[in-house]
């Protein structure tokens, strides 16, 4: 029974995205999950980039708890301990998308070029398949 996949669009602070598409960062987290099976993950950089710089497929999401997941994910989450325990101050659980097959766009553009209809997610937007096929589409190169 084939499954229903999903991409979606993360917003991404610049200091994070930049090391996914340098391949520092293999693990983005997050306090809460979309609804549905993650195939890919496009990247919006947020403030002051505000473009889509690249998209990975999704390896495998894990959910631990906070502390369980720091075991994981600190040498491939680009982020310290302190900020890792603030981010995730008062939650129970973590969630961490791991990433492979990390795409950089060779030109960054902007979240309309997708659809018209797009605007920056405040957290992440679901990307429809037509508009991902045709975002593969653009000259990108691996991470």
């Amino acid at each position: 029974m084939k499954q229903n996949l999903i991409t979606v669009c993360f917003s991404i602070k610049p200091v994070y995205s930049e090391k996914i598409m340098t391949g520092e960062k293999k693990y983005e987290l997050r306090k809460r999950l979309p609804n549905g099976n993650m195939d890919f993950i496009v990247i919006y950089t947020t403030t002051p980039i505000c473009k889509i710089v690249g998209y990975a497929k999704v390896k495998e999401v894990h959910v631990k708890t906070v502390n369980d997941m720091w075991e994981i994910v600190s040498s491939s989450a680009g982020i310290c301990k302190k900020d890792y325990m603030a981010y995730f101050h008062g939650k129970d659980n973590a969630y961490a998308i791991e990433l492979e097959n990390i795409r950089r766009f060779k030109k960054p553009f902007n979240i309309k070029e997708i659809n018209k209809n797009f605007s920056a997610p405040q957290s992440f937007c679901y990307v429809k398949e037509e508009d991902f096929i045709r975002l593969k589409k653009r000259c990108s190169e691996y991470v």
